[in-house]
């Protein structure tokens, strides 16, 4: 067995999708639109894990975090440093929420649009 994929309820999937690709190189896999709800799905190629984004018609306003859910966690792309890939999804729209000179070893958070964490990891040698 493995992962499928995560989900993560959004408000604005136009804004979250923009800022998946630009940040961390995600493709829209495919789309599944219904009566009350669309479903985007996005990867990156060749890996089947993806992130599943469902917008709920008429729900235009950011859910609320629970306790339970932590964050996303996405490696560094192959050499890029963690800095550089920090400033890249902050640049691509992420909130500057925990950079790497704050956390005690080889990662740094931002927030995407929605407000759910991302876990940058330096990717290892």
């Amino acid at each position: 067995m493995k992962i499928a994929h995560t989900m993560l309820r959004v408000s604005d999937p136009e804004a979250v999708i923009e800022f998946y690709e630009k940040a961390f190189n995600f493709e829209l896999k495919r789309v599944s639109e219904h009566e009350t709800f669309d479903l985007y799905f996005l990867g990156h190629p060749g890996q089947t894990a993806e992130l599943e984004l469902t917008y709920n018609h008429g729900e235009d306003e950011k859910y609320e975090k629970g306790e339970g859910f932590g964050h996303i966690a996405i490696h560094t792309p192959k050499g890029m440093d963690l800095q550089e890939a920090y400033e890249n999804a902050v640049e691509a729209g992420g909130e500057d929420y925990r950079p790497p000179e704050e956390c005690p070893g080889d990662y740094a958070f931002v927030k995407d649009p929605e407000g759910y964490e991302v876990e940058i990891l330096k990717r290892s040698a």
